[in-house]
């Protein structure tokens, strides 16, 4: 059987035909429309229609929330037009009646739960390190969402317990990862801009100032990650997004998180750190896995 998967980002919609074995039969993408409503309900209509006598349906992953009890969407994250909108019933009406949407970083969870690195943990959780901080809790082969689809958004978890109004002070306003390539750019004294790749350059050649500066960004994100860790208890935590591809991130994050434990004077469990299996393809595959699990096939 045959499937349409989209990945919904802000700047394009990454889409796939796929089958029941993961292989990618064709592959490409288009501008996400930032206009209106209906220029995306097109996008989408125009990809379902060249594909339409081959697939079962419509698998997507979309940013944003969408509220579980009244099915609109309640924080539209890059695409506002789409704020309080039942984008299912919307995209429905243009496509297939054979569609199902999930959040993007629950979609990156379930991938790595049903078929990647969290496969046969009881509890895990999702870290993706990207512009903010995505999530995903898992519980057996499944994604937990909450009541209303809010569970796992890391992003909103306060850094500091006095400074907590607002969206400032947030992991993912404050920390994601061009927050580390900040922190390294500066302690090099760089005016230039850099990116992540030449950030980790600096990092990888053992640059002091840039290994201090990756220091102190893995000690905050190790306080989330035990955080997460007290909360929900889980064998593994996977760590995602593109920085997550540099070992020296890990291993500077795993330093971290073992200079908390080794401060506490009982002993308590300590989590596995791993890194995300399926990288850029983890939303596709985790909007399919997503879609078999509902219509059963």
């Amino acid at each position: 059987m045959e499937y349409l998967v989209l990945d919904v980002g802000g700047s394009a919609i990454k889409y796939a035909l796929m089958n029941d074995e993961l292989e990618f039969l064709e592959k490409g993408q288009v501008p996400t429309p930032k206009t209106s409503l209906e220029d995306f309900k097109k996008e989408v209509q125009n990809l379902y229609q060249k594909y339409q006598e081959r697939v079962d349906g419509i698998a997507m992953s979309l940013p944003g929330l969408i509220n579980k009890k009244t099915n609109k969407m309640q924080i539209p994250g890059a695409l506002l037009y789409n704020q309080d909108v039942d984008i299912l019933k919307e995209l429905k009406s243009v496509t297939t009646d054979r569609l199902t949407i999930e959040n993007d970083a629950k979609c990156a969870a379930l991938c790595e739960v049903v078929y990647g690195s969290l496969k046969d943990s009881q509890v895990g959780a999702v870290c993706i390190i990207g512009t903010g901080i995505g999530g995903g809790v898992t519980i057996g082969d499944k994604v937990f969402t909450g009541v209303h689809g809010f569970a796992g958004e890391f992003s909103y978890l306060s850094i500091d317990w006095k400074k907590n109004l607002g969206f400032e002070n947030k992991w993912g306003t404050d920390f994601g990862a061009f927050t580390l390539v900040e922190m390294i750019a500066k302690a090099k004294g760089l005016v230039e801009e850099i990116d992540g790749v030449q950030a980790f350059e600096y990092c990888n050649q053992g640059d002091k100032d840039a290994l201090k500066a990756l220091e102190e960004f893995c000690n905050i994100t190790a306080t989330g990650l035990y955080n997460l860790q007290a909360v929900i208890d889980p064998d593994k935590i996977a760590i995602g997004g593109g920085i997550s591809k540099q070992p020296i991130l890990l291993e500077y994050l795993q330093k971290s998180l073992d200079k908390i434990y080794q401060s506490i004077d009982v002993p308590i469990p300590q989590v596995n750190i791993v890194r995300c299996k399926y990288d850029n393809d983890s939303n596709l595959i985790g909007a399919l896995a997503n879609y078999k699990k509902i219509y059963n096939c």
